[in-house]
């Protein structure tokens, strides 16, 4: 019985063997993992500084009346366009068109003494010589003749404000633009230079300001490739809600000081709306062009992953086993990623198919079922390439 149970015991234990051994080699005859592959590109590629910005009227101006009075007439409809003097606002004139009078009345009245005090200051001339008036009393002639003429000048000055007062009763446009809605109605009572209570708004909308901030280090790149003062920098302008309308715009200002705070530094820059296909104060997806890079290496963003160390990619290696490689990326060019480094010219990578591989791990490439748009891209950045002579 003894021998029996040691029998059973060497077969058990053979038994383990073998199951052990058939377990490995079924790992180590582990089949490929199926992914879909793409090769690197080779392409040109231009690099922009991205920004969100809005859109800011070149021109804005807030209509203050400079008298007071009542509103009488309104010469405008809401959201019209308006030239330089067409008229918008009428005052009611009748308490300026008085003073005027009364102004004009008194210069009048200056005018005549003067000329009487004058005429009495020469006949004095020939007394004081044969001693008939004291010294004293031509010099009070003298001193009364200059009186009269500033009284003169102040009667002028007093018509020509009540001239301009009149004048600031018919209110008119300053600047070519389109009115705002009515912010006063007929028949309300204005005061002069109501600051913070305007009657209208005027906004310039054949050019357009636009307006964003670039961080510190996209300002640093702006630095490398442009002399910020002689520089024509030019600027792609979309709407954020219709990227199929495009715009160009030039610098015209750049803040002098990076904001402590956010990191990032204020530019401006002037677009001619002549269609106002964009409005003020609509949000705008702005590209600035720095250069064109000679010979990028371009993979589909769907190729790079985040992990621990970083950006890493799986490439492809001659014998089909997966290769894990770190690597730097750059700019996003439609539905491919700029690589700046760990990738070379002819290489393979994966494209989809990583959630299960790791690296020295076997590979079968199957075919790729999904569309890329990625030529027609390649295609706008080879036009935008060509026109831009600056290379990197």
């Amino acid at each position: 019985m003894k021998v029996l149970k040691n029998f059973y015991v060497l077969v058990l234990w053979i038994s383990l063997v073998l199951i052990s051994g058939c377990g490995q080699e079924r790992q180590t005859a582990r089949p490929p993992i199926p992914v879909v592959s793409e090769k690197v590109t080779i392409a040109d590629i231009p690099l922009y500084i991205e920004a969100i910005g809005s859109c800011v009227a070149s021109e804005s101006v807030a209509i203050i009346p400079q008298v007071g009075g009542q509103i009488i007439a309104v010469h405008f409809r809401q959201g019209q366009r308006v030239k330089v003097g067409d008229p918008l606002y009428t005052i009611d004139s009748r308490t300026y068109e008085a003073d005027l009078q009364k102004a004009e009345a008194q210069l009048i009245t200056a005018k005549a003494k003067m000329k009487v005090d004058i005429s009495q200051l020469e006949r004095s001339k020939a007394l004081i010589l044969q001693n008939y008036i004291s010294q004293q009393q031509y010099e009070l002639y003298e001193a009364q003749v200059e009186q009269d003429i500033a009284n003169v000048n102040v009667a002028e000055a007093q018509v020509v404000q009540a001239k301009i007062d009149l004048e600031h009763c018919n209110i008119v446009s300053p600047i070519n633009g389109i009115a705002g809605a009515y912010l006063v109605d007929v028949g309300n009572v204005v005061d002069a230079m109501s600051i913070g209570k305007p009657l209208v708004t005027v906004e310039n909308v054949d050019q357009l300001y636009v307006e964003f901030s670039i961080s510190e280090n996209d300002f640093h790149d702006l630095q490398k490739f442009f002399n910020l003062e002689e520089g024509k920098l030019k600027i792609e302008v979309s709407p954020i809600s219709n990227d199929s309308i495009r715009g160009e715009a030039y610098i015209d200002f750049i803040n002098n000081s990076i904001d402590r705070k956010t990191g990032s530094i204020k530019l401006r820059a002037l677009m001619e709306n002549p269609e106002h296909a964009f409005w003020p104060g609509q949000s705008i997806h702005s590209k600035l062009l720095l250069t064109v890079a000679k010979n990028s290496i371009l993979v589909p963003a769907e190729a790079v992953k985040l992990g621990q160390q970083g950006r890493y990619v799986f490439v492809i290696k001659e014998d089909k086993s997966a290769d894990f490689r770190p690597v730097e990326i750059g700019q996003i060019h439609g539905n491919m990623l700029v690589i700046k480094g760990g990738l070379g010219e002819g290489e393979t990578v994966v494209k989809r198919g990583q959630l299960m591989l790791a690296s020295g791990m076997k590979v079968m490439e199957m075919p790729d079922t999904q569309s890329n748009s990625f030529g027609e891209n390649l295609e706008k950045n080879k036009e935008i390439a060509e026109k831009n002579p600056t290379t990197r």
